[in-house]
């Protein structure tokens, strides 16, 4: 059960709910491009398409919602087993926008998924989305198709993290950090033009095991100011992004700062390190993410949960415009 929401910040905040829909044959799946089922061993992607939601009894504020800018929106799920090129085509002339979502063995794999080998994920998610570029349509002509709106880098990573011998929030966060580093540098390769129009999201608790709560002194203050993320996930999110990029080391200057976790050793212990990235996601992360909440929150949740993180944003990020909001529920059987 997902929704998806999003405020006047430079975040498009996703959230996704789960009804169930009525089985409809595959040939009438945007005439057959949309497949059903699990993703095969080979997929690195699945898709999602995007149209207007219309709500159900059990979600009644739709209307309050979009007072709050908040658009209501239904994700369908399709595996494109054939051509990715065409599937897009024809959803974007239905008028349709597609998520596409990274497979979860990209991260899980045994001794290749990047969780698996350390929480590292530049390398595995750099080569994985440049082999997506190059072949699966999604990019062409140094730009994204126009039926292309999110790239998913993962749902609950902090529950798959906790499948690794009990590893925390911290290190899931840190992960995907590292992805999305990838991400970027998998555009920089390919040319990929500036500014680039795609968003990207991932689903996280709203709220994470943390030492700090709402109640410390800490947590009622700007980042800028020293203050701390608590159980907040979006905040702990900015605070694993918080990052400037670092330098490749070179025989004239060895000391320079290193890219990856740091210190060097920290991958042993990750709930203590950082990630340096190799280009710069923190100003990736306040124009291009989107946020994904679970379980079906309150509209004042909501306010609450979006609240406590623009108090937290430093002065000059806090008054940045940003996308309209969204509201959906996730579809995952057609």
């Amino acid at each position: 059960c997902l929704h998806m929401y999003r405020a006047a910040w430079p975040w498009f905040l996703l959230a996704l709910s789960g009804a169930q829909a009525a089985l409809r044959p595959v040939a009438e799946r945007l005439d057959g491009a949309c497949g059903d089922g699990p993703p095969g061993p080979d997929d690195l992607a699945s898709y999602w398409l995007v149209s207007t939601w219309h709500g159900h009894a059990d979600r009644t504020d739709l209307n309050e919602l979009r007072e709050f800018n908040v658009r209501p929106l239904l994700l369908h799920h399709c595996v494109v087993q054939s051509n990715v090129g065409e599937f897009l085509d024809k959803a974007w002339m239905n008028g349709l926008s597609v998520v596409v979502e990274l497979q979860p063995q990209l991260f899980l794999e045994p001794t290749t998924g990047c969780f698996v080998t350390g929480f590292d994920c530049y390398e595995r998610i750099k080569v994985a989305y440049r082999q997506m570029l190059n072949a699966s349509g999604i990019w062409s002509d140094d730009k994204y198709h126009p039926a292309v709106q999110a790239l998913l880098l993962a749902r609950d990573p902090v529950a798959l993290a906790a499948t690794l011998g009990g590893s925390g929030p911290h290190a899931a966060l840190l992960g995907i950090v590292s992805a999305w580093d990838g991400v970027l540098g998998a555009e920089m390769d390919m040319g990929v033009a500036r500014p680039v129009p795609l968003d990207i999201t991932v689903l996280l608790p709203m709220a994470l095991p943390s030492r700090t709560t709402a109640a410390d002194a800490c947590f009622r203050k700007k980042a800028s100011q020293g203050g701390c993320a608590g159980s907040h996930s979006l905040r702990a999110m900015y605070v694993a992004a918080w990052q400037e990029p670092g330098f490749m080391r070179t025989l004239d200057l060895p000391d320079l700062t290193r890219r990856g976790f740091w210190p060097p050793d920290s991958t042993a212990r990750v709930e203590e390190a950082v990630y340096v990235p190799h280009n710069d996601v923190f100003s990736s992360f306040l124009s291009r993410w989107v946020q994904m909440f679970p379980g079906s929150p309150s509209l004042d949740e909501i306010v609450t949960y979006l609240r406590q993180f623009q108090e937290f944003l430093p002065s000059e990020y806090a008054e940045s415009g940003g996308k309209h909001s969204s509201l959906v529920e996730l579809n995952n059987t057609w």
